[in-house]
């Protein structure tokens, strides 16, 4: 830009007032880019960037985190990825988890376009049950678990882990479940004396706020 100056300023020289405006032109161009580069203008190449402090946090369900930047053009607005897992104030950064557990992206947009993202981790509640424990000693019985705190009432998944790894028995209880219950159906044929007593994690999962619990079932061997 400054040889484009130079030469513009040589070439008119002898050419009186019309060659001293042309040469107040060139002279506003050679400022303006100077400009765009030193401030981050748009029409230039931008020296912003931003981060966003923290990167990664942890929140429990309805509560509250203020992200703030480092670097980056004021003013900045905030965004969330998803509404039902937190909000965040456009002007301020206070994000306000949801009752939906999960993540969510945090984006932060300045005055010259830069970005940066965020990842805020909405905590799950612990589902709660009206038992601890169900054991069952009888082929193909039946309990059920109602689950009375901490669940949307939309359905649950459930799935159980045999705790004795190196067992032979292969045939765990089936599951049914409902927006609120879990109904543990035992199998037709129990585990017998030499495999002993079966002890099971079975775990559940809101559907609807992604809330977890676990709770413990034993299926007891046949004595035989």
């Amino acid at each position: 830009m400054f040889y484009l100056f130079k030469n513009s300023a040589t070439k008119l020289k002898n050419k009186g007032r019309e060659g001293f405006f042309i040469l107040l032109a060139t002279l506003g161009v050679f400022v303006a880019c100077q400009g765009a580069q030193e401030d981050g203008n748009p029409f230039g190449p931008s020296t912003s960037t931003v981060r966003i402090i923290p990167s990664t946090v942890n929140v429990a369900q309805a509560a509250n985190v203020t992200f703030t930047t480092l670097g980056g053009t004021t003013p900045f607005s905030w965004t969330s990825a998803n509404l039902t897992t937190g909000t965040i104030i456009a002007d301020t950064g206070v994000f306000t988890a949801g009752a939906i557990a999960g993540s969510v992206t945090i984006t932060v947009t300045d005055a010259v376009g830069d970005t940066a993202t965020a990842t805020a981790v909405v905590l799950p509640l612990a589902l709660g049950f009206d038992v601890i424990a169900v054991t069952q000693a009888v082929a193909a019985a039946i309990d059920t678990v109602t689950t009375n705190a901490s669940g949307s009432t939309t359905g649950q998944t459930a799935t159980i882990a045999n705790n004795n790894t190196g067992t032979t028995f292969t045939t765990p209880p089936t599951f049914t479940t409902t927006a609120t219950t879990i109904v543990i159906t035992a199998p037709a044929t129990l585990p017998n004396g030499t495999q002993g007593d079966q002890v099971y994690t079975v775990s559940v999962t809101d559907n609807g706020n992604n809330n977890t619990g676990t709770f413990s079932y034993t299926l007891q061997n046949d004595g035989t």
